[in-house]
């Protein structure tokens, strides 16, 4: 059971059998001794390479679950009490797994030495239930979805550029910026790529030119960084590069919004405890440690 779900999650008989340190020949006898022993088969295989069947795909969430019920008991027996431990799968996206997440999972590991936690960087849609993932982080406003959804916090959006594009400038209002270049992160889903800022209940449409589009926000601020132009970042994205002077924020006194930061996760009744710590403690941290705020 254990060999056929690494297999399943890793998708290769070589990467599951190096993670358990044993020989591909011996997993694939392991998987066919298990598919032999159910009568059902678990693995469609092909010259360019397998799928799991739909029988495969059920066995997988299944066994899962139990194996790491079975983890979490063997560590209480052979501790005397119920401790954090097993695996736990998360996705999140590469700027915010990189300038926010990593603290917090050293912290984590830390803490409960028994986990082992995989994360996966990438910003691609995963499916959460076919690919074996505990839960996702995912910024930004959610569509409509059948997966259970948590808000963490939330961190505001800012405006920025390099100190060398606005050296000399006085910008004090949006339209102090009208014709600059504008580097646009795809990612915001702004309509008409353009931008909105509101003050003292007013609002103001920004008309600057887009001349870059990139789907990253670290990347738009990095352009902006190096002199392509202004870019609207969530302050996770930006903070290193104002703590270093790289970038400066500009209409500081205006709000452009805010991208909400969520936890995903496919079920609340198979939420397992490990997954649920791992919610509450990154909700808190991220509270303690870094500027995004519960609402």
């Amino acid at each position: 059971m254990n060999s056929f779900v690494h297999v399943a999650e890793l998708h290769s008989y070589t990467a599951a059998a190096a993670k358990l340190n044993k020989t591909k020949a011996l997993m694939s006898t392991h998987i066919r001794q298990l598919e032999e022993s159910l009568n059902v088969r678990l693995i469609s295989r092909s010259t360019r390479g397998f799928t799991l069947t739909d029988a495969g795909q059920r066995y997988y969430q299944r066994a899962r679950q139990i194996l790491d019920e079975i983890s979490e008991m063997e560590v209480g027996l052979r501790e005397g009490e119920q401790q954090m431990a097993g695996r736990l799968r998360v996705s999140v996206p590469n700027t915010f797994g990189e300038q926010v997440m990593m603290g917090f999972i050293s912290e984590f590991i830390e803490r409960y030495p028994k986990m082992n936690v995989e994360v996966l960087l990438s910003d691609q849609y995963v499916d959460l239930v076919s690919q074996g993932f505990d839960l996702a982080i995912r910024i930004g406003h959610l569509k409509d979805s059948t997966m259970i959804a948590r808000e963490l916090g939330v961190s505001r959006s800012v405006l920025v550029a390099s100190p060398k594009m606005v050296e000399g400038v006085r910008i004090e209002k949006p339209d102090d910026l009208t014709g600059f270049p504008m580097v646009f992160d795809s990612n915001l889903k702004s309509e008409r790529q353009r931008w909105v800022a509101s003050f003292d209940g007013e609002q103001y449409l920004l008309d600057l030119k887009p001349v870059v589009y990139v789907n990253s926000a670290r990347a738009s601020a990095e352009l902006a960084c190096r002199n392509i132009g202004v870019a609207l970042c969530p302050l996770f994205a930006a903070k290193p590069f104002l703590d270093s002077a790289e970038l400066v924020q500009l209409l500081s006194d205006y709000n452009f919004g805010h991208v909400p930061i969520n936890a995903v996760y496919p079920n609340r009744q198979q939420l397992s405890v490990r997954a649920r710590y791992f919610i509450d403690e990154f909700s808190a941290y991220l509270e303690q440690d870094w500027p995004c705020s519960s609402h």
